[in-house]
């Protein structure tokens, strides 16, 4: 059965789409792939999609992406030639995806780490806040 999957590089990632392709082409994988601003196309048998997303995924485990997409390169439903220039369907939401990927890169590298961010409040714990009065009404 086909598959088609687009592989998205983090912005954070330091590979390049010409980088994620060569790589997948050395390691001698015969898939229908197409470079995109965003990353790679990639369509053949699911297995063999499996095996390379698997495979694209040991050179930065945390900021490469794989999501299904409903056509296949070069389809004339959405290439931009045959309707006529302009960006292709789902290339915005696509777009807002992408700008957050970096928080996602960050997030699967350090799991369970809580970060107070600048300026944010965070709940305070009953000792402390009994501490907070003491010193207050002291």
């Amino acid at each position: 059965m086909k598959e088609v999957r687009l592989l998205v590089l983090s912005p954070s990632s330091p590979l390049s789409p010409g980088a994620l392709y060569r790589h997948l082409v050395r390691e001698g994988f015969r898939l229908r792939m197409k470079e995109t601003c965003f990353g790679l196309v990639v369509e053949g048998e699911r297995e063999e999609v499996e095996r390379a997303v698997r495979k694209a995924r040991e050179l930065d485990p945390f900021g490469i992406f794989s999501k299904p997409r409903a056509y296949p390169p070069g389809d004339p439903r959405i290439c931009r030639a045959s309707r006529g220039g302009g960006p292709r369907m789902g290339f915005c939401f696509l777009d807002y995806e992408v700008e957050k990927l970096p928080l996602l890169s960050e997030a699967l590298r350090e799991p369970g780490e809580e970060r107070e961010e600048e300026g944010r409040r965070r709940r305070l714990e009953v000792r402390e806040l009994r501490e907070i009065l003491k010193e207050e009404l002291a």
